[in-house]
């Protein structure tokens, strides 16, 4: 059986549209044996890899049909990937490939935990048992749940304008300075620097929201989100609080925590362009506001 990992660059890609490289793996087929790994012989014939195939651009634009006929032409059964739409896990399994998202790691740690059966190991934050679909099964108060969750026990990343709670919500979010996270359960902090993103010409939203999955948040709290990146936070499974600025990072986190916040059902700001307006939302505890 041969095993596909999605990669962006030598990582698995935190989400699978903005994949550039596909890595491909067997047990005892011939190839060079992964560093680490067991010889092979009959009884342990060790993890093989196969020659990677470089995309000719990210999965996002070359588009699932382009992915699932190079999956087919190698032969791949298993595809194993990060974050991806409900859509796109439905036309892959579809398809006859089966698929093991929201997986995070090295490609070579992670086809070593396929062939162990430890791959549940390597699961995103907040992921574990995920990819089944019932995910996806929003019923009524589905969302706000998650949401009061995750006001009690969880990570959510502010767009900030630097590292500290005191300094201000940067109300861009792909050109952001930097994301403030925070684990609500210890309120320990942590700073993701989003430079890169701001040198980009284009996918600035996309590569911050891939920051932000890296980071194991569960919620983004911003100014203002386009509808790439509002895209690629719902495929990573993150929701999305936006109206947020004119205020510091500390003062964001603190109405989060009180309810004061609503999540976001679509972006409230066009491809590359500024905030259009407040959007609609449920509420992370009961009075909607943004």
């Amino acid at each position: 059986m041969l095993v596909c990992v999605a990669c962006y660059g030598d990582r698995v890609a935190a989400l699978l549209e903005t994949a550039s490289q596909l890595r491909f793996y067997s047990q005892g087929r011939p190839g060079p044996a992964l560093p680490g790994a067991a010889s092979p012989d009959a009884g342990n014939p060790g993890v093989m890899e196969h020659s990677p195939v470089l995309l000719p651009a990210p999965v996002q634009e070359l588009g699932l049909t382009g992915l699932i006929g190079l999956l087919e032409g190698a032969g791949a059964a298993v595809l194993l990937c990060g974050g991806l739409t409900c859509c796109a896990l439905e036309a892959l399994r579809n398809s006859g490939v089966h698929v093991v998202p929201w997986i995070g790691g090295t490609p070579d740690e992670v086809a070593q935990a396929w062939w162990s059966d430890s791959i549940q190991t390597l699961k995103m934050p907040g992921c574990v048992g995920c990819g089944t679909g019932q995910r996806w099964r929003r019923r009524g108060g589905g969302k706000t749940k998650k949401v009061r969750q995750v006001m009690q026990e969880g990570i959510i990343a502010v767009t900030s304008e630097g590292p500290k709670l005191t300094d201000m919500v940067d109300p861009r979010f792909g050109r952001a300075a930097g994301f403030v996270v925070v684990d609500l359960a210890t309120m320990a902090i942590s700073y993701v620097d989003n430079g890169g993103s701001q040198a980009m010409a284009q996918g600035a939203g996309i590569q911050a929201a891939e920051n932000i999955a890296k980071a194991g948040a569960g919620i983004v709290l911003s100014g203002f989100v386009g509808p790439k990146a509002f895209q690629a936070l719902s495929a990573g499974g993150i929701q999305v609080i936006q109206n947020v600025e004119g205020m510091t990072v500390g003062q964001a986190v603190d109405k989060f925590k009180r309810g004061e916040l609503a999540v976001a059902d679509a972006p409230n700001a066009p491809a590359g362009g500024h905030k259009v307006g407040h959007t609609g939302g449920h509420t992370g505890g009961g009075r909607g506001q943004a």
